[in-house]
């Protein structure tokens, strides 16, 4: 026996004795206490009797064994009756029955075989109290009707997880951690129940839905005076929170002359009704009173204490129920003016007053012979948007009601006949640009002996937009996925067809013989350029933020797109105008495109004004928020607002929820992807789109993209050079009202022609030219001295074929492989031999295989020097956008041309 585990186990023995002693003496929760208290002396006993028999004081007999399994069994069932009476859990009437069965639980276990029957025993003793345990806790924390009991009953979860965790833990330590956990546990009960108070207080959530949906306040308190839960309403008239109110005395919230800290308990006993039995008739006595309010306004209240007594006789809390004074005085003026005889009639209505003032439905009641409204709750003057006197004596259709499902004579026949219509759709113009959806539902009944209609209106307008934009979602992403995969195997096509090409025009030595040769070859440009379309629209492209000159940006992209026309922009920037924090290339495209839409609404002739303010949203409430693509208010930031108008015949308001669907047009030649696109890309972006009419007619685009205001004054827009090149021709862009621009510009490495073609075509993002590399060069055809071994790895075996002939008429020996692993094993076998690679050519994706970013970094790690090239024909992966940090030299998208080959070769390899 050593003295460490005396000195363990005797501390832990004081401490569980010293709390079980402390709980024989409760405050309040007698019962529970006294669970605690026969818990931890069972504890002790078990303990005691355990270290008896390990110091050789007892003998190792079946009967000591016995007596250790009996207090051990009987630890457990008063746990998990003192976690009963904790959780306020229903315990049964029987239950007491259960504390026979530590004996026969006891005899079991000193007759069963050692170790195997002490060890199943046991395990299904701990799995028991584990299950129970987590009902009770879980059960507590469901049931929980506010935030304080609530986090009351997780913190408790927590703490006797956090406990069996460590339990277990010491178990498989020493015995002694075992005692310390128990003697912890123990303190932390006893501090808890009797200092914290933390324990379930109601125990029937049917009286808890009672206690909250009453109109009247209702404060439930402690024997001492102290507040345990108020009600809804309570809240609602006070404004206080719960955390505010629970937990407090009484004189904090009521306030009545003779009640102060001092003479609380005898202000509780003096006005406290108290139920004896004999005088069951008789009404609790009402006190005059007042309740505070967190304005520091005192409501005059109607109050009246109940005492709560246990079936032994004892108090255990008091009940206070409230009724606020100022609707009663209210209501009894009314009766008073307009001369009420009746009683009873003037409750009925001071009860449907309160429900058609507080009620969050809008309610009109309507004269039923006249269809005249004669009163409206401010809910229903929220919904219309005007108070009651504007409303009271109006009819339904003044109103800007319009039924949609049921006709107005239809309504009108079914409350004459039926007495109620049942919920149908409506709309209210608020005006003539707003519009709210509702639910509408009527009901016909009598109020001051003439007949009535109450009208029960609900405004429905934000769940169907959230509805609309769900599907607006799930069909853009739908048909974005299918159309990226037809892109994708439309693209491999593609790349047979332009090689095959590319090897014929060599061939072919006649100019005339050439002619219908380059027509195939433009008419797959065209098709190229419609996959590229399809691309964009698919994957949407998660920007690549950057800081760009927003006047630079939208005058570019607006000019761009008004070249060969005969339409003129007119921008107006405010001089401080904010950069923006955008993806350049993606803006851009939206700009072009909006302003293209513009162009074509106006057949080619006339004026587009562009303005761009600075917004900031930081500090403004979510409701006075733009929505965003999703229905959702845009975060709280600074934006840039970029409105486009144009001066055509506008957009009918009967097709402006289609026309970011993707393919929809109203456009003979359009694909319906343009706008679809700007939706998908300015959602991606965390902006807002809206489209309007202007006050003299013709279309307006409202566009909220985020704003950079960390390098406001900088030089924005400078991006890098893969990112966005320069405008090749040096063509300069004049913000200029009435000035053309003529030429070509290029956007993120691709040449965008300012040909008037549609619209969706020169808002998709083309790969019909995409050569990205380290640097610019000629489109001469490579012809460096070194190896001229080729490694090439696609898993489309037609497009392997033309990229070797490709770059055998280049003077190229290719050498194929239909996956990485294969080209990853020629390339190491090249490495040992004497011919090395010149470059390798590695498709990206490969469904079957490892693909192409894969094979880069393991061709990378056996040969840094490796000089790589990349090439899909889909562009979503982030290897072909920041293809630099995979390893790779340069992009070659798919398909391409002979000439595009040459080149990409050209800038990427060193002459």
């Amino acid at each position: 026996m050593s003295l460490s585990y005396l000195l363990n186990t005797s501390c832990a023995l004081v401490i569980l004795f010293v709390t079980s002693l402390l709980n024989l003496f409760p405050r309040d929760r007698k019962q529970l206490n006294a669970r605690l208290s026969a818990l931890g002396f069972s504890i002790v006993a078990a303990i005691v009797s355990y270290s008896a028999w390990h110091w050789g004081c007892l003998p190792d007999t079946e009967p000591v064994t016995a007596l250790f399994a009996f207090f051990c069994w009987m630890s457990g069932l008063l746990y998990l009756s003192f976690l009963v009476d904790m959780t306020a859990t229903h315990r049964s009437r029987r239950f007491w029955l259960s504390y026979f069965l530590p004996v026969p639980l006891a005899v079991l276990s000193a007759l069963v075989s050692r170790p195997l029957g002490v060890i199943l025993l046991s395990s299904v003793g701990i799995i028991l109290s584990v299950r129970f345990s987590a009902d009770f806790l879980l059960s507590w924390v469901r049931s929980a009707t506010d935030d304080r009991a609530r986090r009351d009953g997780e913190w408790m979860l927590l703490v006797f997880f956090a406990y069996g965790i460590a339990l277990g833990v010491a178990f498989a330590q020493t015995t002694t951690a075992v005692y310390w956990i128990f003697a912890l546990w123990h303190l932390t009960m006893h501090y808890t129940v009797n200092h914290l108070c933390i324990y379930q207080s109601l125990t029937d959530r049917e009286n808890l839905l009672i206690v909250d949906n009453v109109f009247d306040i209702v404060v439930i308190l402690d024997v001492n005076g102290r507040i345990m839960r108020m009600n809804r309403r309570g809240y609602q008239v006070t404004g206080f929170s719960p955390t505010h109110v629970t937990g407090n005395w009484i004189e904090r919230l009521i306030i009545h002359q003779n009640l102060d800290a001092e003479r609380r308990r005898e202000w509780l006993a003096d006005y406290a009704w108290v139920d004896t039995g004999r005088e069951s008739s008789r009404r609790t006595p009402s006190v005059d009173a007042s309740i505070a309010t967190k304005t520091g306004e005192e409501i005059p209240i109607d109050m009246r204490i109940v005492c709560i007594v246990n079936l032994s006789g004892d108090k255990t809390g008091y009940v206070v129920s409230a009724s606020d004074m100022r609707i009663t005085r209210q209501l009894m003026k009314e009766i008073s003016d307009r001369e009420y005889a009746a009683r009873d009639l003037a409750l009925s209505e001071s009860k449907f007053s309160r429900m058609f003032i507080f009620n969050p439905t809008g309610i009109l009641i309507i004269d039923l012979e006249s269809m005249l409204i004669t009163d409206a709750n401010p809910a229903a003057e929220d919904i219309f948007a005007r108070d009651s006197a504007s409303l009271v004596g109006k009819s339904l259709g003044e109103t800007g009601l319009e039924m949609s499902d049921v006709p107005y004579g239809i309504f009108l026949d079914k409350l004459q006949t039926e007495g109620t219509v049942p919920e149908f759709s409506a709309t209210i113009r608020i005006d003539s640009e707003t519009a709210r959806l509702a639910r509408l539902s009527a009901v016909t009944f009598d109020l001051n002996r003439t007949r009535q209609v109450l009208l029960s209106v609900a405004d429905v307008t934000q769940a169907e937009e959230l509805r609309e934009a769900l599907l607006r979602k799930q069909k853009m992403e739908t048909v974005g996925m299918l159309a990226g995969g037809i892109a994708h195997d439309f693209n491999n096509i593609l790349a047979v067809i332009l090689g095959h090409i590319g090897l014929a025009k060599m061939k072919i030595v006649d100019p005339q013989a050439r002619v219908p040769v380059e027509k195939a070859e433009t008419a797959c440009i065209r098709a190229r350029e419609m996959t590229g379309q399809l691309l964009a629209f698919s994957r949407g492209g998660q920007p690549v933020l950057s800081s760009c000159d927003t006047r630079d940006l939208v005058t570019e992209a607006a000019m761009l797109a008004c070249a060969d026309t005969s339409v003129a922009c007119l921008f107006d920037f405010p001089p401080d105008i904010w950069p923006l924090m955008v993806d350049r290339i993606q803006v851009g495209q939206i700009i072009n495109n909006l302003v293209r839409n513009g162009a074509d609404a106006m057949n080619g002739s006339g004026i587009v004004s562009i303005r761009a303010v600075n917004v900031d949203f930081t500090n403004v409430a979510e409701g006075q928020r733009p929505l965003g693509p999703e229905s959702t208010r845009i975060a709280p930031r600074a934006y840039v607002e970029i409105r486009i108008q144009d001066q055509g015949k506008g957009i009918p308001e009967t097709i402006r929820k289609k026309i970011f669907d993707p393919f929809f047009t109203t456009k003979k030649k359009g694909t319906g992807l343009g706008l679809s696109i700007v939706f998908s890309t300015v959602q991606n972006h965390g902006g807002a789109i809206s489209v309007g009419s202007g006050s003299d007619g013709g279309a307006v685009f409202t566009v909220y993209l985020p704003a950079d205001r960390e390098t406001e004054g900088a030089t924005p827009g400078a991006l890098d050079a893969h990112d966005a090149p320069e405008a090749v021709g040096g063509n300069a862009v004049e913000a200029t009202v009435g000035e053309t621009v003529a030429g070509t510009a290029v956007t993120g490495g691709t040449a965008v022609s300012p040909a008037g073609s549609a619209t969706e075509s020169q808002a998709a993002e083309s790969q019909t030219s995409t050569v990205n590399a380290d640097s610019a060069a000629p489109c001469a055809e490579p012809s460096r001295p070194g190896p001229k071994r080729v490694l090439l790895m696609d898993d489309d075996g037609a497009v392997r074929d033309i990229a070797e002939g490709l770059l055998a008429s280049l003077g190229y020996s290719v050498v194929p492989a239909c996956e990485g692993a294969a080209a990853v094993a020629l390339y190491r076998e090249s490495l040992a031999g004497s011919e090395r690679f010149a470059f390798c050519i590695l498709d990206l994706i490969v469904p079957n295989g490892m693909n192409g970013t894969r094979c880069a970094e393991e061709i990378l790690a056996i040969d840094p020097a490796a000089v790589l090239l990349v090439s899909s024909g889909y562009s979503e992966d982030p290897a072909l956008s920041k293809w630099k940090e995979y390893g790779f030299r340069g992009v070659l998208p798919k398909p391409y041309t002979r000439e595009e080959l040459v080149s990409c070769l050209s800038a990427m390899l060193v002459l």
